[in-house]
């Protein structure tokens, strides 16, 4: 039987780490987003954790309620509010994620104090639950640049950067390289992306798990129609190039094998 030098590497890694580094890589993973389909970004590495047999947590800030699109013929508030936490429910479940936390703010309605302030108490319970090593979520940018998405990472990281308690887990901003988006087939919406010198924590992914990113997308009907979902499919496979890319939000790892097996 031949091993392979990668194999050897990790294993030489594993038996050197720290034991709380190496109980860290067993600890649960915690996606934190604002809308149903949001998860797209990192789908392929909620896929590859959870196959993996790693915990994985979603939390869903938003209700989606104001996200109407002309073809789905579903008007804004709880109508399209149930649609879009079924899809939630579809695309979670494809991804082999544990649990889904669904906090039901409203929808692009982030951005009061009371909101913000029962944002950041919901994020904090889920936290403290969960006990996760590693949450990820979006970096000031915000994905597509929503701002919905900009403060659900802002409030993700005043929790972690406000209490020493949370100094142990590793916080990444999810992104895609602008290099490779400057050569992305055309799809909408668009990413802001960041410069992948940045990107340092970088996952490969299997192509099942690149197949199980693509049909959780496909869960969300209400948002995109097929050839919609084709074109973000294919900007968002060039943009990975076979891999997830995420940024240390200081900069650094706690432990730099965390998502590895």
């Amino acid at each position: 039987m031949r091993t392979s030098t990668s194999l050897i590497v990790a294993a030489a890694l594993v038996a050197v780490a720290p034991l709380p580094a190496r109980a860290q890589a067993k600890k649960p993973v915690l996606a934190v987003f604002a809308h149903p389909d949001d998860e797209r970004v990192i789908g392929p590495l909620l896929s590859k954790l959870a196959r993996e047999g790693r915990e994985t947590h979603l939390v869903i800030a938003t209700d989606g309620s104001q996200g109407v699109t002309d073809f789905a013929n579903i008007p804004a508030g709880i109508q399209l509010a149930t649609a879009r936490t079924a899809e939630a429910q579809c695309a979670a479940k494809r991804l082999g994620v544990h649990t889904l936390h669904q906090l039901g703010l409203p929808d692009g309605g982030l951005a009061s104090f009371d909101t913000l302030g029962m944002l950041r108490n919901g994020l904090a319970a889920i936290i403290d639950s969960v006990k996760p090593a590693v949450i990820i979520t979006f970096g000031p940018e915000g994905g597509t640049g929503h701002p919905d998405h900009r403060l659900v990472g802002d409030v993700t990281t005043q929790i972690i950067q406000g209490d020493a308690r949370y100094g142990n887990i590793d916080l990444l901003y999810a992104s895609l390289p602008t290099e490779r988006l400057r050569t992305a087939p055309p799809a909408e919406p668009t990413v802001h992306g960041m410069a992948q010198s940045l990107l340092t924590v970088r996952v490969p992914f299997e192509k099942r798990d690149l197949v199980a990113g693509r049909e959780e997308f496909a869960c969300h009907k209400s948002q995109y129609t097929q050839p919609q979902m084709d074109a973000v499919n294919a900007y968002l496979a060039h943009a990975w190039n076979g891999q997830v890319w995420l940024r240390p939000f200081n900069g650094r790892m706690h432990d730099p094998n965390v998502l590895k097996r």
